[in-house]
């Protein structure tokens, strides 16, 4: 039986660079660039848009009060997206794979950069379902999380592949049965896939 695989979005189907996002933000800011990086890289505010709990306005006042600069929405929604930027080897790749095999999305996210991948990435086209943190109010690697992905697939947890760039999530969805793999690069991961597909 063809199985399911399940991605991760940043740092596996899309580029992350978080000094396009921290250069920025300190050069508006108070504070200094480490300062900065500590919010930014899923500091308590960042958790709270990814758990759908702030509205993109309130994502916005939150994070800029903190960290002490004074930036319009528009300008400061650009900033925040600069984190993202297209893999299209990778997009190839999962296309290939969605000839043989149902594809979902498996993201912390918050709707801003859902917004933004949606609308410049086409690998974002190749799924058929999407678990994102912020509609389900659920953060990797909360073991809850994966239980709410092999529900809403319908799926058994040896059915289905992982992939995530950060150990700790691999970890947390192998504990519950799924093959978990850890993003490094591509050629990694067609190779890494060949064993469990």
């Amino acid at each position: 039986m063809a199985k399911t695989i399940i991605f991760d979005l940043g740092g596996v189907l899309v580029n992350l660079d978080w000094d396009k996002v921290c250069a920025p933000l300190t050069d508006l800011s108070s504070q200094t660039y480490d300062a900065v990086m500590a919010e930014v890289q899923n500091g308590p505010i960042v958790k709270l848009s990814m758990l759908g709990h702030l509205t993109p306005g309130e994502f916005h006042q939150a994070l800029c009060a903190k960290i002490s600069a004074d930036i319009p929405f528009d300008p400061f929604i650009d900033i925040w997206n600069g984190i993202l930027s297209a893999d299209d080897d990778m997009a190839s790749f999962v296309a290939e794979l969605g000839s043989e095999h149902s594809l979902a999305l498996a993201s912390n996210t918050d709707a801003i950069h859902l917004a933004f991948a949606r609308e410049n990435f086409s690998v974002m086209g190749t799924f058929q379902q999407f678990f994102l943190s912020y509609e389900m109010a659920l953060l990797k690697p909360d073991p809850a999380y994966f239980h709410h992905v092999l529900y809403g697939l319908w799926a058994s947890p040896e059915n289905c592949v992982f992939i995530d760039d950060r150990p700790e999530n691999v970890r947390s969805a192998s504990n519950i049965g799924i093959n978990g793999l850890v993003f490094e690069s591509i050629r990694k991961l067609k190779s890494d896939l060949e064993s469990v597909l």
